[in-house]
């Protein structure tokens, strides 16, 4: 598995646009659908089936032979039966099962989690909101895009107590909740100005990378900057300064 960072720069520069921040606080790789992670699972998903077919194959036949006459530790089946016992038998033993199964869930509500997250950030830059911000609102009911017209539009399913399912525009559905509503400011991507060497100002949309600017600031000071050739001269400089 592609190991997570709990801080982006200590991501590898060349992988960081691979990587999302999630809400554990930690940043992860985003699993393409070609991920041997999902392949793995859909594997582990048809073994699981498999083997629950077998339980419940096997727990009748346990309970079909208490109610016959067969000696204490025996088991009626059919041929057939012990053809796909023996076909079983290859899956591993019921703890090896167990581990697959388990592993199935974890890999599951990852990927589930991962297409959620997905989702969102498409949603919130779609609408114009800010999108760490966004994926972080409590109690947000599922999004769905539906193409229209050749263009998105984004639908929120509202699920109500009884379990019915209302529909409403996602953005209408955003400015009109409570839950939501005070966090709009803090939605809105907004224009920020940042103070460059010899006055300049530099105006642009915030980047989803909070330092990002503070990265842009940096690379434009070097870039204006002298080089200082005697560091000497240039400490005693600062000192009197």
């Amino acid at each position: 598995m592609l190991q997570p960072y709990a801080n982006q720069t200590d991501i590898p520069e060349a992988l960081r646009e691979h990587y999302s921040k999630r809400d554990d606080g930690q940043w992860h790789a985003d699993i393409p659908d070609t991920h041997p992670a999902v392949k793995h699972n859909a594997k582990l998903l048809s073994e699981k089936n498999t083997a629950e077919g077998k339980v419940t194959q096997l727990t009748s036949e346990l309970e079909s032979a208490r109610a016959g006459n067969l000696g204490r530790g025996q088991v009626a089946i059919s041929k057939s039966e012990a053809a796909l016992l023996d076909e079983y038998k290859p899956l591993g033993t019921p703890a090896e099962l167990k581990v697959k199964v388990d592993e199935h869930v974890k890999l599951t509500e990852k990927i589930t989690q991962h297409d959620r997250d997905k989702s969102l950030r498409q949603l919130s830059k779609d609408l114009g909101f800010n999108e760490e911000a966004f994926i972080r609102l409590p109690n947000l009911p599922e999004f769905e895009a539906r193409v229209k017209d050749g263009k998105t539009e984004w639908i929120a399913k509202i699920k109500g107590d009884n379990g019915t399912i209302t529909e409403k525009p996602a953005k209408e559905f955003i400015e009109s909740s409570a839950d939501i509503t005070p966090f709009l400011p803090s939605l809105k991507v907004t224009q920020k100005q940042v103070e460059l060497p010899g006055g300049q100002m530099s105006t642009g949309p915030l980047q989803t990378d909070p330092f990002a600017w503070a990265k842009d600031y940096a690379k434009t000071y070097v870039e204006q900057s002298q080089p200082v050739t005697d560091t000497f001269k240039a400490f005693n400089e600062r000192q009197s300064a």
